[in-house]
């Protein structure tokens, strides 16, 4: 057990309470300042920087014994303000609280039980000390302030290094395009942390695998995976109709099955099933893939031989681990990215690179913690003697967290409560962390930001991968952890009551954690755990894909956590949403709800909270009234159209702290609020426009160009007005219209003198004639998306675009003449053509016979397609 930053909640809690005109805690404030500053001491001191505090026995014990009583007096201090919140809601004054006779009988038991948690934690540390427990020397920093700014906003996607997969790779593509009609099953077996994946990855993405399969479907499938989840995960890649797949929850399994297949059969398809542990699971999804007899292909990873052999008669491709020369070699790749290694260090490099054993995880992770420390003889050779007794390749992953920065330790660990094989949406983690107190306050610097740092030196660690960049290549969009470090994730929680996860194989909730990630049933969960003897701070349903959340679930919530500060219901429907107002100290709350019409005004009693996630919610109107209350939200999320309520109060700086919000409708009346009442931090907004006029429109519009935090801007049919000119704030980067009327010579031109825009999509805008970009135009923009045009020619002059890099042009079908040289040919890298006209497709492929870019075809180029779709 680690001592760890895991204190670090606790303490950043106790001073945002600090930092806030809490009424109800003024005559104790001395008392929780004075906690505050005990546990901080006591946490710094036993958690020195990067892991060197010795781990024995007693200094275990004595943590433990802290953490508990750190989480007491959470309780206390929650508990309290819940019962006194209570009271002056039916009161109706703070003051009648306070007034009476002397000092309120819970106010007296509050300061008499900080007093008396201090003293015993002072008691506990006290008497550790007696048994040596002494301040460990700490190490000599390596990194000072290049940390922070070391992988800050990368430009570009950059492949992991591989390592000793070349002759890999080639035999496995060999099997791809063999001669021969029939379907084949290939499979690629090793232990975990071998690459099995990676070398996967590698000819899944290859241009001549891209170029021979003309649909090609990923998916995870982990050790609980049903077939139900992978019927949805593989149908949700084809190009169905979008009825249809609104329909596929009421499907049953043999009507999904039968759906699949129909799509399968159209066309050469490539199916990766990353990681399937069971045969028995092959048995249930064998019959969903048809024999076409075109040469499609199915791939499997795994890391049980039973199940490649059970599959297919072609024999398996074993993966072997890595030799002395490979190992070093993906070492130094990772240590020095390009630099090269001390001679004096190369001899310690190899051992260090030998001692994991050829697994690519365990050296990745190594020289993640070395990269970190200072190259020097004396400091790795440390690292030898300690890896020299790791014979295992957790032990090195554990190696990995006990380095870890403190402010760090509790945001890997977080990632325990995603399933496995998950790809974890950044967005969605990052104010998680924030609603956890887990970010560390830096002046002058947003918690998001300071979130994002965090993530990417985990990153940086090799402790996260990326598994996708947003359209910029700069942000990740979603990443994911390996299995074998989300399993460290949920031991060490477990170990140090930190999070703990509940599946139906274990519905119980042992170890009494703080937090509480159901990845099972939920009534598997009650009827196991029926009451709480410790409340857990939060509760999540990360991925959960079920409706099974009813009324009695509903009770046993309330009846037990109302102290949550994180609910998270993911896909879950909450039928009855009327009290959720009682959970006041909820910061981040996800739910989807039922509703017809407007929401329950009860969450505009959370006047702590930070994130309102309602996206997946449907027949949403109206916000209500009191929403202009919360002051702390930061971000609303809402699937939209979702309309405004009146302003309660000019006076009142309703939604102050607010940075998303998306996506809000505006009508007539109450256009005004956005133009009166716009947030000032606003940092991205969606705006869908109902009854609009021209006027109202522009009102709207001129007011955002004196919003100087919005980055990003979604329009929403505006499409009544052609013509319109369109004004937009000089520091934005992403702007996205969708049915919107925009004239070339107006609103285009304006667009095209954003300095500062990167990414522009249009979707199903009303253009007044074809593309025509005049010269100079869009300086910096490196990703332009044009989706469903009824433009025919695009024209334009030299000099634009000069830094655009990816290009995207999806059901443009009419689109038939472009520029002969569009872009600036260095800088474009990708091309996406997808569902557009045959003549588009043949003039980029011939630029690309003397350019260098990676052109992506969806159909490939077939007569019999494009004669379809002229037909349409």
């Amino acid at each position: 057990m680690e001592a760890t930053g895991l204190l670090t909640p606790v303490v950043q809690y106790l001073v945002r309470l600090l930092g806030e005109e809490i009424k109800l805690l003024c005559e104790v404030k001395n008392d929780v300042e004075s906690l505050k500053l005990e546990l901080g001491l006591i946490s710094a001191y036993l958690d020195p920087p990067e892991g060197n505090r010795k781990k024995d026995a007693i200094s275990e014990v004595v943590i433990g014994q802290i953490r508990e009583k750190a989480y007491e007096a959470e309780d206390v201090i929650d508990k309290y303000i819940l019962i006194k919140t209570s009271k002056h809601s039916r009161r109706k004054s703070v003051v009648n609280i306070l007034q009476g006779c002397g000092r309120p009988k819970e106010l007296v038991d509050l300061a008499k039980t900080i007093v008396n948690l201090k003293n015993e934690i002072n008691n506990i540390f006290n008497n550790a000390k007696k048994y040596a427990i002494e301040r460990p020397e700490t190490s000599v920093d390596a990194e000072p302030d290049r940390k922070q700014e070391l992988h800050k906003h990368w430009s570009e996607v950059r492949e992991d290094d591989v390592v000793g997969f070349n002759n890999n790779s080639v035999e496995l593509e060999k099997l791809f395009r063999k001669k021969g009609t029939k379907l084949d099953v290939i499979s690629i077996i090793g232990m975990g942390g071998l690459g099995k994946t990676t070398l996967a990855r590698k000819i899944y993405n290859t241009t001549q695998v891209r170029s021979f399969f003309a649909r090609r479907v990923w998916v995870y499938v982990s050790q609980h995976a049903k077939t139900r989840e992978l019927l949805f995960k593989i149908l949700k890649e084809m190009p169905i109709s979008k009825e249809l797949r609104r329909n596929l929850e009421g499907m049953g399994d043999g009507e999904l099955k039968e759906t699949l297949s129909k799509y399968l059969n159209r066309e050469r398809y490539l199916i990766v099933m990353d990681d399937i542990w069971k045969t028995d699971f092959w048995d249930e999804v064998r019959s969903v893939f048809p024999d076409n007899s075109n040469g499609s292909r199915i791939l499997i990873t795994s890391r049980n031989k039973a199940v490649a052999l059970k599959a297919s008669s072609t024999p398996p491709y074993i993966l072997p681990f890595l030799n002395s020369d490979e190992s070093c070699e993906l070492f130094h790749k990772k240590v020095f990215q390009g630099g090269e290694c001390r001679p004096e260090l190369k001899p310690l490099a190899r051992q260090l690179a030998e001692s994991c054993r050829g697994l690519p995880l365990s050296i990745v992770v190594l020289a993640g913690i070395l990269k970190h420390e200072q190259q020097e003889l004396l400091t790795w050779s440390k690292f030898i003697q300690v890896n020299c007794h790791l014979t295992e390749c957790r032990d090195i992953l554990a190696l990995s967290y006990t380095h870890l920065p403190r402010p760090l330790k509790p945001c890997f660990l977080y990632l325990g409560a995603y399933l496995e094989d998950s790809e974890i949406p950044v967005r969605q983690l990052i104010n998680l962390w924030i609603a956890e107190s887990f970010i560390e306050h830096t002046p002058n610097k947003n918690p998001e930001d300071v979130a994002e740092d965090y993530l990417e030196q985990l990153i940086d660690r090799s402790l996260i991968q990326v598994a996708s960049r947003r359209a910029d290549r700069r942000s990740v969009k979603t990443c994911r952890i390996h299995d074998l470090l989300r399993d460290l994730c949920i031991s060490q929680s477990a170990e140090e009551k930190f999070l703990e996860v509940c599946t139906d194989v274990n519905p119980s909730f042992v170890n009494k954690s703080r937090r509480l990630s159901i990845q099972g049933s939920i009534d598997s969960y009650i009827s196991s755990n029926p009451t709480h003897s410790t409340i857990p701070r939060s509760l999540l349903f990360l991925g959960q894909d079920t409706n099974e959340f009813d009324q009695k679930h509903w009770t046993w919530v309330q009846e037990n956590l109302l102290l949550v500060r994180v609910f998270n219901l993911g896909h879950v429907n909450l039928s009855d949403h009327t009290s959720i107002g009682r959970f006041i100290h909820l910061r981040y709350l996800g739910i989807k709800l039922d509703a017809m019409g407007d929401i329950t005004a009860s969450i505009c009693s959370l006047t702590n909270l930070e994130t309102l996630d309602l996206r997946g919610s449907t027949f949403l109107n109206r916000l209500p009234k009191g929403i202009w209350k919360l002051r702390r939200l930061r971000n609303l999320h809402m699937s939209g159209p979702v309309g405004l309520p009146d302003y309660l109060d000019p006076d009142i700086k309703g939604l102050w702290s607010l940075q998303v919000l998306s996506t809000v409708s505006l009508t007539p009346q109450n256009v005004g609020l956005i133009v009166k009442g716009n947030p000032p931090n606003i940092r991205k907004l969606g705006i869908w426009f109902e009854d609009e006029s021209k006027s109202e429109v522009a009102d709207v519009l001129r007011s955002l160009t004196h919003s100087s935090h919005l980055q990003t801007l979604k329009i929403i049919n505006c499409s009544e007005h052609p013509g319109l000119p369109i004004q937009f704030p000089s520091n934005i980067t992403k702007i996205t219209l969708s049915r919107v009327s925009i004239e070339v010579d107006g609103s285009m031109k304006l667009l095209g003198e954003l300095t500062g825009l990167l990414i522009l999509k249009l979707k199903s805008c009303l253009l007044s004639s074809n593309f025509e970009f005049i010269a100079g135009s869009f300086p910096s923009l490196e990703v332009l998306r044009l989706e469903k045009l009824r433009i025919e020619e695009w024209k334009q002059e030299e000099n634009t675009m000069p830094y655009l890099k990816h290009l995207v042009i999806k059901e443009c079908t009419g689109l038939t003449v472009l520029p002969s040289e569009p872009w600036s040919l260095l800088a474009l890298r990708d091309v996406e053509v997808l569902w557009s006209s045959r003549e588009s497709v043949m003039t980029l492929q011939n630029m690309q016979n003397d350019h260098e870019f990676n052109l992506v075809i969806e159909p490939p180029l077939a007569d019999s397609f494009y004669d379809r779709i002229a037909m349409i």
